[in-house]
């Protein structure tokens, strides 16, 4: 319990650590004049709104498939599932969202690869989904050590049975990867940076990561509370990833040398397309999958 603890704290505190540390290495380094980029930050947060709601509407969607699947009586919900009667293997079938949305999130990245210089403002919407479809599911792994009434819990405890040594190394996996990912995700969202954006010093790439990351990212946990209440509990989790994730992302942006530069258009204006669809998103969780939609 303590190791994972240990790990548990690290993941939290790593970044503040490592930000001061940044702080006193770069702060005598000279900083040319640098016009914030709120567009970016505005594009950016309503993508990352819509990216959360679609991958967290995919895991529950596919967590009642599984039931479905079994021949259970499944309801989706706009931020939760239930399911009606009994099935030997219906324990592990709570899996399958975190799962699906990891092999979704995978799948994006092989589709970011394809589009890498594409400057259309939806390939940041493709790298955001690949972004929630691992963050929201490997710390779920992480999570079952210290709750296994998680439904990633119930599949690797409730039915496979998997012993405290072998969830100790789950855990520690899990937050290491999270780490991690969130590191590489740095490198890749530093690529959207205009052409006048100078990546060879250190304090312009944190202000670029501050808008496209941290800014963004605040602002578009605060854009998808509307899709996750009630009941009230439920608005803290887009929070929760934030701060597992998104100051490894601001800490490691001084280190992140992104090998292709590829100005996107995300820096130029506001769209309103993504605005619209997110607005038809939310009528659709509210009007649609508050109520609860039968399987």
């Amino acid at each position: 319990m303590i190791v994972v603890q240990f790990f548990f704290i690290l993941l939290l505190v790593g970044p503040i650590l490592w930000g001061w540390r940044n702080w006193v290495k770069y702060r005598g380094t000279s900083t040319p004049k640098y016009i914030a980029n709120y567009p970016t930050m505005i594009n950016s947060a309503v993508l990352y709104a819509l990216a959360f709601n679609l991958i967290f509407f995919l895991q529950e969607l596919f967590l009642v498939l599984g039931k479905k699947a079994l021949g259970l009586k499944a309801f989706l919900y706009h931020n939760n599932h239930n399911w009606v009667g009994e099935h030997p293997i219906a324990l592990l079938m709570q899996g399958s969202g975190a799962l699906a949305i990891f092999l979704i999130g995978l799948l994006c990245l092989i589709i970011f690869r394809f589009i890498l210089y594409s400057k259309s403002i939806w390939k940041l919407f493709v790298l955001w989904l690949a972004f929630h479809g691992l963050i929201q599911s490997i710390p779920q792994v992480m999570v079952t050590y210290f709750d296994p009434g998680t439904d990633v819990g119930e599949a690797l405890v409730g039915y496979l049975n998997l012993g405290q040594p072998f969830l100790l190394i789950l855990a520690i996996t899990s937050a290491t990867a999270t780490a991690m990912i969130s590191i590489w995700f740095s490198r890749q969202l530093l690529k959207f940076a205009s052409n006048d954006v100078d990546l060879s010093n250190p304090k312009l790439k944190f202000r670029y990561i501050r808008f496209i990351a941290v800014g963004a990212a605040f602002i578009g946990s605060i854009l998808v509370v509307p899709f996750r209440i009630p009941p009230i509990g439920q608005a803290i989790t887009p929070f929760i990833i934030f701060v597992f994730s998104i100051p490894w992302v601001w800490a490691s942006a001084a280190v992140s040398k992104p090998n292709i530069r590829t100005s996107n258009r995300i820096n130029e204006k506001i769209f309103w397309s993504p605005i619209i669809l997110l607005v038809l998103l939310l009528i659709f969780f509210r009007l649609v999958l508050a109520p609860g939609l039968e399987f």
